[in-house]
């Protein structure tokens, strides 16, 4: 049977959006100077305007994100909804530039999916009317767009459920402690709930790392029941304490990573001037430097659209020298099947329980059409 370790490894969360430090940094790096490159060709500004950085960007997805888990608690939506989609958010803005593509729109269109991705039924209207000057359109309008971002990859492991089960571990080996578990348990949740969805944890770390992180800021000692000290009665004691301290140095990591964003920077975000001076000007100069051809996500989509139709609209080739229908060319071009000159192999005909005829492909026209 595989442990939680080897089937997490397995998972689109681990293959696809694990990375080391220095690869995110590089990812986003990537992900703007393409941005600026794209944006500037299309803005035709002499001089081109004065763009975001990569850590400029980091600072407003964060913003956004932080924006998206209030517009959850308005919406009253629940805390793994909430989750999802800030990881659905922070994931699109790591391949794909603020500059690129509004956040503002993109994180009502990561609510609504987050609700899809969950199971959690809401009606899109009702989704819509909760914020001002907005539509049913212009939410459906990124959805696609957005699963292209995050690679299609709508599994999202959370360390909600890892927590859930320590806590009961922790009442099974300290019965005398309850209030004790039951105010670490509330403090860690405030802090997954939060911490762990506005900085980059989920992109290096494991569920069960950013759960064991959380309770190291809230209770030490607790995380030392979980994972105690080898016994010198053990096998291999030395090496044991060696794995230990491995995993130890990894939830220290985290738990730095996590106690940038404390639980009570969501209550008071606006209500420090250190927030304001320095959001304020960055939302200024994100206005300055929005991709012209994608700040309209609507407009996108229908261009896009009409777009698709034209092409499917174009005449099929000439059949015998006429330029036939699309009904003709299929008529055409199933005779030619039938007089066995087709290119793949030969055709053969065959008849079902009913007597219909029915066409029967080749072994070899089969792995020609990829079946």
């Amino acid at each position: 049977m595989a442990t939680e370790d080897e089937r997490y490894r397995q998972s689109s969360q681990f293959r696809l959006w694990s990375f080391s430090q220095s690869g995110l940094d590089q990812l986003r790096q990537k992900t703007n100077a393409l941005a600026k490159q794209q944006i500037a060709a299309r803005l035709h500004a002499d001089p081109p305007p004065d763009f975001l950085t990569p850590d400029e960007e980091v600072r407003l997805v964060k913003f956004f994100t932080i924006e998206l888990i209030r517009a959850a608690q308005f919406c009253e939506l629940p805390t793994e909804i909430r989750s999802t989609a800030a990881i659905f958010l922070r994931r699109f803005y790591v391949t794909n530039s603020v500059m690129t593509y509004p956040p503002t729109e993109l994180l009502k269109t990561s609510l609504f999916f987050g609700c899809k991705a969950e199971g959690f039924y809401i009606r899109l209207a009702r989704l819509a009317d909760k914020f001002p000057n907005t539509t049913s359109e212009q939410i459906l309008a990124g959805e696609f767009l957005l699963c292209q971002g995050i690679r299609f990859a709508f599994d999202v492991r959370h360390p909600l459920r890892a927590l859930e089960g320590a806590i009961l571990e922790l009442r099974r080996k300290r019965p005398t402690e309850q209030n004790r578990i039951n105010t670490a348990h509330m403090r860690a949740r405030e802090i997954l709930k939060f911490s762990a969805l506005v900085t980059d944890v989920y992109f290096h770390y494991a569920p069960s790392q950013i759960m064991m992180a959380a309770l190291l800021m809230t209770d030490a000692e607790l995380v030392d029941t979980l994972v105690p000290l080898p016994e010198p009665s053990d096998e291999n004691p030395a090496v044991q304490t060696a794995l230990r301290n491995r995993i130890f140095t990894a939830l220290e990591a985290c738990r730095k990573m996590l106690e940038q964003e404390p639980p009570e920077r969501m209550t008071d975000y606006w209500g420090t001037p250190e927030t304001v001076k320095i959001m304020k000007p960055l939302r200024k100069k994100l206005q300055k430097c929005r991709d012209p051809d994608r700040a309209n996500l609507v407009a996108l989509q229908q261009a896009r659209r009409e777009q698709a139709s034209t092409k499917a609209k174009k005449p099929s080739a000439p059949v015998d020298g006429v330029l036939a229908t699309d009904a003709q060319s299929r008529d055409a071009k199933r005779r030619k099947l039938e007089a066995g000159d087709d290119a793949c192999g030969t055709v053969h005909r065959a008849s079902d329980r009913t007597g219909n005829e029915h066409t029967v492909l080749t072994a070899s026209q089969g792995m020609a059409l990829g079946e």
